[in-house]
């Protein structure tokens, strides 16, 4: 029996040290997104997770791919049946309707005061509500006008100086319509949805409006921004019918002179029509928008965050991963900045190569002068109402002779109710 014993235990022994030391239990963390779901953001999504699970292999990624436009509805269902993931990619409006259901983890216990300080100002701060970080901010997409200067050259107009006001942009888009009739002079999405009262809000700011305001939507103000969308309407400046999307490949082809954007548009053109950096810079230019009558430009930012939910059985490996995709360089180099051709929120890159990336003409402009100039969003539990009602009037707006006057009290009275 002893001599039994001994063998046994010689061959456990030699079992360990054949199979090495023992790691420790391997969590599986469930990744609701819609990155894995698109095609053009497939592999570089695939790529960071595989990476992630390599350097932290006692965590494994279940990635749930997810529509874009089902994320929200998905995600409330599944809080409501006590089943949400343990970390969603969301955006815009769905962030904080999230938030409200009293689902999501607050973040500030992860993410301390230095943690906070190597994000780029205005990155997080707008992700709290009351004392709650709600969301990580995992990058920064915000809008700029892109113009082409070939098309400015074209119509007489100083390509290196492109208009400051709307004023400005006024004169320019009429002489960009003498020189070429077949032009769209603006691609503006006025389409009725959500996302298109996001990428809106900035000209509707920049007015003076605010229509969500008490008595906003049929003040003077509102009245004249709808009265602008009026005018370049029937100038034919504008085409009211096309989605944000759809303007890009028009742009790359030099079919669009002037476009109301997100970041994203350089990666676009450079993949439509194989543009070297060199050439893009030579051929478009971004700026922030031309200031309204009020003196002021904004923007809106349609970046992505990352969530983590209260259900989640491990948070700290949920934070762990959230952190990874926002602020490790190699997951910016491959997603944020290759794959969803995005700003990431950190201050600073130690890697040259990745900071190479970064230094460019239009990510400068975009960091230096129109990140600054991000107009918060009146987000809550009624935008997509408040959005449905807005944008049923701008619609009408570009496409009726009905009175300016009359549309604004009809978007009142329907906000009101």
């Amino acid at each position: 029996m002893d001599f039994r014993k001994r063998l046994a235990s010689a061959a456990m022994v030699a079992f360990v040290g054949l199979s090495g030391p023992v790691h420790a239990e391997q969590v599986t963390l469930t990744f609701a997104n819609w990155a894995t779901a698109e095609g053009a953001t497939r592999d570089g999504m695939e790529k960071v997770i595989s990476a992630f699970e390599a350097e932290n292999p006692d965590i494994k990624i279940e990635s749930e791919s997810i529509a874009f436009a089902e994320m929200a509805r998905q995600l409330v269902l599944r809080l409501r049946s006590g089943n949400p993931p343990d970390v969603a990619q969301v955006a815009g409006n769905d962030t904080f309707a999230l938030a409200l259901t009293k689902g999501l983890e607050p973040l500030q216990g992860y993410a301390d005061a230095e943690f906070l300080g190597t994000l780029t100002p205005g990155a997080y701060e707008p992700l709290m509500m009351g004392e709650d970080l709600i969301a990580f901010p995992w990058n920064q997409a915000p809008a700029g006008l892109w113009y082409n200067k070939k098309l400015m050259a074209d119509a007489g107009l100083d390509p290196e100086n492109p208009p400051k006001t709307i004023d400005e942009l006024n004169s320019a888009m009429a002489a960009i319509k003498e020189a070429n009739p077949q032009v769209i002079v603006l691609g503006i999405d006025t389409t009725n949805r959500a996302f298109a009262l996001q990428s809106n809000w900035p000209w509707i700011r920049a007015f003076g409006a605010d229509p969500v305001a008490e008595g906003g939507a049929e003040g003077e103000e509102m009245q004249a921004y709808l009265g602008w969308l009026r005018d370049i309407s029937e100038k034919g400046y504008v085409d009211p019918g096309r989605k944000i999307g759809e303007f890009r490949p028009l742009f790359a082809q030099d079919q669009v002179a002037f476009l109301w954007d997100q970041v994203l548009v350089q990666g676009v053109i450079q993949s439509t029509n194989g543009m070297s950096a060199e050439e893009f810079n030579q051929n478009y230019g971004v700026i922030p928008m031309p200031a309204g009558p009020g003196g002021e430009g904004y923007s809106f930012d349609g970046g992505h965050q990352l969530v983590m939910f209260g259900d989640s059985e491990h948070k700290e490996a949920a934070w762990k991963f959230m952190e990874y995709l926002g602020t490790n360089e190699a997951a910016i180099k491959t997603y944020t900045i290759e794959t969803n051709r995005s700003i990431p929120p950190v201050k600073s890159i130690e890697d040259p190569a990745v900071a190479e990336l970064l230094d460019t003409p239009v990510i400068e402009t975009f960091k230096n002068d129109i990140i600054p100039t991000i107009s918060p969003m009146p987000f809550g539990p009624e935008f997509a109402e408040y959005a449905t009602v807005i944008m049923a009037g701008v619609q009408e707006a570009v496409t009726s002779d009905r009175p300016v006057a009359d549309i604004a009290a009809e978007i009142q009275n329907q906000i009101g109710n």
